[in-house]
């Protein structure tokens, strides 16, 4: 496989595919061997949960998160986990994430990308991240924290959308689940997450607006009283359609 990011490494065993970073290349492929052959122990569940990603510890220095492919919308109840291309998603979002991290955005460090294939055309996959100990998703914490934080929290989100966007992308699923925020010893960070389908471009002032209605459609989803949604969360979420935060 051709055009790697740096530091990454392309492996093939039998219907195996797996492009992983060669610093933990002998560590993630037993992982994905497992998984390949559907024999994956019961993973450690994520904080906030995140659909079927579950925690698998490596050893002392290294615990990750493994994330099966899943369907959505009315294809998952006939079909659960497999994908037709020539051109696995897995692979796509690794490369995507890996570009969007050269350029600055803040977002999970994805070590290996795995397909296995089921017939010509036809696959399972899986992405592999490293774990960002204590995040949860913007919903949970928001959920947990007081009303000055919650504006607070939502203005570090709408920074980490416009530096997306400055980057060249637009997330066709942006919504308070994909964002995770940790406090850490350097303060808060907010990070974007899932880029399966990013799309690497110039971004509009059009686009822009279309991603903070995306956040408001997911707002009005998850808090239709807007019991934890304040105006002052709204208020500084809209920054995500000026470029220029003002």
């Amino acid at each position: 496989m051709r055009n790697l990011p740096p530091g990454f490494d392309f492996v093939g065993e039998g219907r195996l595919r797996v492009v992983v970073r060669r610093d933990v290349r002998d560590a993630l492929l037993p992982l994905l061997r497992q998984w390949a052959s559907e024999m994956l122990p019961p993973p450690r569940p994520l904080a906030g949960g995140r659909g079927a990603a579950g925690v698998y510890h490596l050893g002392a220095e290294l615990a990750v998160v493994l994330r099966p492919y899943r369907r959505g919308g009315l294809v998952r109840r006939f079909v659960r986990d497999a994908f037709c291309g020539v051109r696995p998603r897995p692979v796509r979002e690794l490369l995507v994430t890996e570009e969007l991290r050269r350029r600055g955005v803040p977002t999970l460090e994805v070590l290996a990308a795995a397909a296995y294939w089921l017939a010509p055309g036809c696959y399972r996959g899986a992405l592999v991240s490293r774990e960002l100990p204590l995040a949860v998703n913007l919903w949970q914490y928001l959920r947990e924290v007081d009303r000055a934080e919650r504006a607070r929290v939502c203005a570090d989100a709408a920074q980490a959308t416009r530096r997306l966007h400055d980057a060249g992308a637009v997330h066709p699923d942006l919504n308070l689940q994909n964002y995770l925020v940790r406090r850490g010893p350097a303060g808060r960070e907010v990070l974007i997450i899932d880029f399966d389908r990013v799309r690497l471009g110039p971004v509009s002032a059009r686009q822009r607006q279309a991603a903070f209605k995306r956040i408001c459609r997911s707002i009005r989803r998850l808090d239709p009283t807007s019991e934890i949604i304040t105006l002052g969360c709204v208020e500084a979420l809209h920054h995500i359609a000026d470029p220029d935060g003002s």
